[in-house]
């Protein structure tokens, strides 16, 4: 099975067909638990937990943050998950029709499926922070936008990945997940995929989460009457990731790599990115936006979180 994709962010990668496949879900992802240090800024992004607004300045504002040491924080007392529904405001990430010629944007549909999944999360007692709670961009800056309105320049795409990072890291956050949708240039490429970055200290930990969120979601999907692809779960070192083209030599989803001095302060907890379905498919495009099925997905992240936690000491 061609498990090739792109992310429209990230460029072309490795191995891919010399059609230049389209675009997809970029970003993010992170890695292990961090020790609580941010004191009372970070005790009040944990208060904030569907604000979407970036920490207090005073937290993660280092130039550089090195990797933890230790594979997990110790946690809370209270366990908080970070989501990042990817994209949002000019930046709609992939796009597809629908069975019935309706256009689709990712943006739209992560947003959907992480405010779901936000809700069941948080009545299983789990305290939920979220990069975004709105089609806004919390931070953007007018030249993060490129002069037609739509999408980001390279540098705005890393000053909002760089911006959700430092929100997840803020909010001492056990673990992070964030959600895309994958496109690609051949309509009938579908199926689900999960990735998670293996050069991080908590590697172990982010390759479980991906396992079980990969589990669920086919599962789930399934379920719901859909015989969906398993696409497996990636090393995103698989891939080519030139790191949006500002980041010379950074094999790396920005969301899930370590840092880069001067340029990238790193995620700091486990953390995986999450293609759930093809929006350049249009059976899979008129699913996605299916509020049945965008419960479905929210109801499998949640059985996927709620068995990662319940394996983390506390």
């Amino acid at each position: 099975m061609d498990r090739r994709r792109i992310d429209s962010r990230l460029g072309p990668r490795r191995g891919l067909p010399p059609v230049l496949l389209s675009l997809l879900a970029l970003v993010i992802l992170i890695v292990s638990c961090v020790p609580h240090r941010f004191g009372g800024d970070q005790a009040a992004a944990e208060r904030s937990t569907a604000t979407g607004q970036p920490s207090p300045p005073g937290a993660a504002t280092a130039e550089t943050t090195p990797d933890p040491a230790s594979p997990a924080a110790t946690p809370s007392r209270t366990r908080v998950v970070y989501l990042d529904p990817g994209h949002g405001g000019p930046d709609t990430g992939t796009g597809g029709t629908t069975l019935d010629g309706t256009w689709v944007q990712e943006k739209d549909v992560t947003l959907a499926i992480a405010l779901r999944t936000a809700e069941r999360l948080r009545a299983a007692g789990i305290e939920v922070v979220l990069s975004r709670t709105s089609d806004d961009l919390p931070g953007l800056e007018p030249q993060d936008v490129l002069p037609d309105g739509e999408g980001l320049t390279a540098e705005g795409v890393l000053r909002d990945l760089q911006r959700r990072i430092d929100h997840a890291n803020a909010s001492g956050a056990n673990l992070l997940l964030s959600i895309h949708l994958n496109g690609h240039v051949d309509p009938a490429a579908t199926g689900t995929e999960t990735y998670y970055d293996s050069t991080r200290p908590f590697s172990d930990e982010s390759r479980r989460l991906a396992e079980l969120i990969q589990r669920h979601v086919v599962e789930g999907l399934r379920e719901a009457g859909y015989d969906a692809v398993d696409r497996g779960v990636f090393d995103q070192t698989e891939l080519e990731a030139p790191g949006l083209g500002v980041l010379p030599d950074y094999p790396h989803l920005v969301m899930l790599g370590p840092a880069v001095p001067g340029r990238l302060r790193p995620s700091a907890m486990p953390g995986v990115l999450n293609e759930v379905l093809f929006l350049s498919n249009p059976t899979e495009a008129s699913l996605a936006q299916q509020p049945e099925i965008q419960d479905r997905i929210a109801q499998a992240y949640t059985d996927a979180i709620l068995e990662f936690l319940a394996a983390v000491k506390s």
